[in-house]
């Protein structure tokens, strides 16, 4: 029980990179794949579910990072969350701007 409180101890650091990355390139994917193969017959409603999934999951784990930024003191892990976290707001933003484009840009846009 020890050794693997350890090890997500040590991984807290890297939750906004890893899984900002992997919830932005999960959206991109599903989004893009939504609007461009099935333009006519897909609507906002699921291409926004699956983004605000992948936003609620990407600013969770930066706010992981955050907390372990916060309570850490050994400086290559508080460096590692500081880069986390900023690229965790960075996914966010990359989440957020296609949401906003489902809603104004009618379908099948061209």
């Amino acid at each position: 029980m020890k050794r693997t409180a350890t090890l997500l101890e040590t991984l807290k650091p890297w939750a906004g990179l890893a899984v900002g990355l992997l919830a932005a390139g999960i959206v991109h994917q599903l989004g893009s794949e939504g609007t461009f193969d099935k333009c006519a017959a897909m609507v906002p409603g699921p291409l926004l579910a699956i983004a605000a999934v992948g936003l609620l999951a990407c600013a969770v784990a930066g706010l992981v990072s955050w907390q372990s930024m916060r309570g850490d003191e050994r400086s290559a892990h508080r460096v590692i969350a500081i880069i986390s976290v900023g690229s965790a707001a960075l996914f966010c933003l990359a989440i957020f701007l296609p949401m906003v484009a489902a809603l104004v840009l009618p379908p099948c846009f061209q």
